[in-house]
């Protein structure tokens, strides 16, 4: 496990929330000089923290929905995992695969556009892999908040700061140059703006301005100050800083008590994301990044104990390795070989 100093982990929050920022605005919110800023990001690219720098986009806006999928294995060997999880990660209408732990082994996201299409590629998974995959409950995603990694600088809460993805999100107006920025900024959000003018046979100005209304589009201006939150963000290998994602999925006793159960884990600084789905089997749904299992049992004892008679159920599992997470669409920004990053 690589340690951090404090200067390190205010970078590391300062670029997950917007990479395309300038050395020498991180270095004034770190206290440092732009100079030592660039000797950290590039220390921290070297130790294989930071794995690159895209873009985080609504894929709503571009007319998509998506389903999250878990699957158990059965009858499994290492071979055929690798041949189901390589087919998965090669599927233009996924854009999520990871291995978990817990009471689940595989979770697949996939983008709901075209229904023929989807509902071919789930055919295929069924005629292929029916042997080895049990297949779960499917979830239809209504809305997410995505909160500030805190713990970063060890805040005491997420201060309810947040960015929003909901269901129903308008679409954004992008034509095909808008596409081809997005594409570039996807490859290296921090990619300086006269190469990827260069790139496109293109001006700095059109290109500025151009980006200036993508961000606009895909999170507004007004919105970006409340928050922080921008379309740039940074893919951090967590498990080599010693974190790791826990899952924990509540279903309610007292459904009045749903709202004040959400503020209380609000507040925790390790707290990342929150997903509300169209399905009812389960009420709420949270995302943390922890040390270890035994926090998350502190998180689960916390809430038993606050609100004993308001919790009906709840089931946890983690995830250990991540091999594709895109929020692009593929098939529009015609990405021959799809981002991959980890969440």
């Amino acid at each position: 496990m690589i340690d951090l100093d404090k200067k390190d982990r205010k970078i590391l929050f300062y670029l997950i929330h917007d990479s395309r920022q300038s050395l020498k605005s991180i270095g004034k919110k770190v206290g440092i000089s732009k100079e030592s800023t660039h000797y950290r990001i590039n220390r921290l690219i070297k130790k294989g923290v930071i794995k690159n720098f895209s873009i985080f986009v609504n894929f709503r806006s571009f007319g998509y929905s998506a389903m999250m999928t878990h699957y158990k294995f059965i009858n499994i060997n290492p071979r055929i995992k690798k041949e189901i999880i390589d087919f998965f990660v090669k599927s233009k209408y996924v854009f999520y695969v990871s291995l978990l732990e817990g009471i689940y082994d595989l979770q697949v996201d996939f983008l709901l556009g075209d229904p023929y299409k989807l509902e071919a590629l789930l055919d295929r998974v069924r005629e292929k892999y029916h042997k080895y995959l049990s297949f779960q409950p499917s979830k239809f995603y209504m809305r997410g908040e995505f909160y500030k990694y805190s713990f970063l600088l060890d805040d005491k809460g997420n201060k309810n700061a947040s960015i929003i993805w909901e269901w129903g999100y308008g679409l954004a107006d992008f034509d095909e140059f808008d596409l081809k920025i997005l594409s570039e900024l996807a490859k290296n959000a921090r990619t300086p703006t006269k190469t990827i003018a260069n790139n496109l046979n293109s001006t700095i100005i059109k290109v500025n301005y151009r980006i200036k209304k993508i961000e606009n589009k895909l999170i507004p201006l007004n919105y970006r100050k409340n928050t922080g939150f921008t379309i740039y963000t940074t893919n951090v290998d967590w498990a080599k800083i010693g974190y790791r994602w826990f899952h924990l999925q509540i279903s309610m006793g007292d459904y009045n008590k749903k709202n004040i159960i959400l503020s209380h884990l609000r507040n925790n600084p390790n707290l990342i994301r929150y997903f509300k789905f169209i399905n009812l089997d389960m009420d709420l749904h949270f995302t943390f990044l922890l040390h270890n299992m035994e926090e998350l049992r502190n998180i689960i004892e916390d809430l038993t104990t606050k609100f004993p008679d308001s919790i009906n159920d709840y089931h946890f599992y983690s995830t250990f390795n991540v091999y594709k997470h895109t929020f692009l669409i593929p098939e529009l920004l015609k990405i021959k070989n799809p981002l991959n990053r980890e969440v």
